[in-house]
């Protein structure tokens, strides 16, 4: 890749932080102003009765809310090794920041897309595996 066109930490870090204000924004609108509906299932399992990438992501999110880590991990793995690895780098950053730019900082890293899709289809295979060979849903 262009190393003109890659994306840093100095494009990724302010992004992340609106990403998380805006899920906290969502968060907000769904639980007080509309409520806490229940979340539809999926459109992808209602149509083919195939798991998605996503499929197990909402409970996983619920889970890891509720402090279930193992329960997320089964769920979906994808989301605590999100939460985790967006943690750590946002408090890294920002302390790093915080002391004029010294000491240890977690750097974001090209290929973490392409590993977090990796587990988005892992998750997925097996999962459609599970379900299609041995009759065993998740």
């Amino acid at each position: 890749m262009d190393e003109r066109r890659r994306m840093t930490d100095r494009e990724v870090y302010p992004a992340a932080w609106i990403l998380v204000g805006m899920l906290a924004l969502a968060y907000l609108i769904w639980r007080y102003a509309l409520g806490s509906p229940t979340v539809s299932r999926c459109w992808v399992w209602e149509h083919w009765g195939l798991y998605c990438p996503g499929c197990g992501g909402t409970r996983a999110v619920i889970a890891l809310a509720h402090g279930q880590l193992l329960k997320a991990l089964y769920y979906h793995p994808a989301v605590p090794v999100l939460a985790a690895l967006g943690g750590v780098y946002l408090v890294s950053q920002t302390v790093w920041r915080m002391r004029g730019r010294r000491g240890w900082v977690l750097r974001y890293d090209p290929r973490w897309p392409a590993v977090l899709a990796g587990l988005f289809l892992a998750n997925c295979a097996v999962r459609n595996l599970l379900w299609l060979g041995f009759d065993i849903g998740i």
